[in-house]
């Protein structure tokens, strides 16, 4: 279509160039240039129309062939540019549907996440729950052990200070003092046992130093001490089972009582016969 609309716009160009072109040669090969002068404005006006007009239709046919062919030409590219934005449109519809799909799926995804997130949570601290609580059931076991062996030691030191037997209405001698044949002394139950112990010891250190202490009783204090501590340094220092609640125990006061008791003579031997009293 654009050629052929080219191909009548070149026709039409040199009809309009040509045509004037050769009417004013035959004119002048005719009438000459007498005749051109007889013709007058009026005939000069009519001769000009007649050589011009037929160009100038032929322009304007160009100018029309021509435009329609680029308005052809317009209208084929903005039919393809709009069947593209169509074709973008369509595009960008199916793009958004996935987007909002995939958005879904990642809400949903989330979701499930954070309810895993709280599960786990859930379960972390019902698992720190129970290992406090084992924790706490171990301690409380190892103090019942540690109590009873610190009931043991107890024993012996009481043993030592007050002995086995003594005859009617004789007192309670020094520390370390073994009792005669007589009326069995009793151990003091439960509590009693470490509150006798610790009425028995001085409170203070220059006290302390003046008491005449038997080596057995000083050793048993030094294995009293030593379990007790033992024991402490497995425990933490805050909690609801703390050091300061064992330290502030009858069995931890004895432990400072017992600090201030000199240290064991192990270089002193002690006769075997007297340590049945322990």
């Amino acid at each position: 279509m654009r050629l052929l609309a080219r191909a009548i716009g070149l026709f039409l160009l040199l009809l309009a160039l040509l045509v004037p072109l050769a009417g004013a040669l035959l004119l002048w090969a005719e009438a000459g240039p007498e005749g051109l002068i007889a013709l007058g404005p009026a005939g000069w006006v009519a001769l000009a129309i007649g050589l011009v007009l037929p160009g100038g239709l032929g322009l304007l046919a160009l100018i029309w062939l021509t435009q329609r062919a680029e308005l052809a030409v317009m209208r084929d590219a903005l039919q393809r540019q709009g069947e593209a934005g169509d074709s973008r449109a369509l595009a960008l519809q199916a793009l958004l549907a996935e987007a909002r799909e995939q958005t879904a799926i990642l809400q949903e995804q989330t979701r499930l996440l954070l309810g895993q997130l709280a599960t786990g949570r859930g379960q972390a601290e019902t698992l720190q729950a129970l290992m406090a609580e084992t924790r706490l059931e171990r301690l409380v076991a190892e103090w019942d052990m540690t109590a009873r062996e610190l009931a043991a030691v107890m024993a012996a030191m009481w043993r030592l200070a007050f002995g086995w037997r003594r005859a009617e209405g004789e007192g309670a001698g020094a520390l370390g003092g073994a009792g005669e044949a007589g009326t069995e002394l009793a151990l003091p139950a439960g509590p009693e046992l470490a509150l006798a112990i610790l009425r028995l010891l001085p409170a203070s250190a220059a006290e302390m130093a003046r008491l005449d202490v038997d080596e057995r009783f000083v050793r048993q204090a030094a294995h009293y001490r030593a379990v007790f501590r033992r024991f402490l340094d497995r425990v933490p220092e805050t909690g609801p089972l703390n050091r300061g609640l064992f330290r502030d125990m009858v069995q931890g006061r004895l432990d400072s009582r017992l600090a201030l008791l000199p240290r064991p003579n192990h270089a002193l031997v002690i006769p075997p016969d007297t340590l049945a009293a322990e």
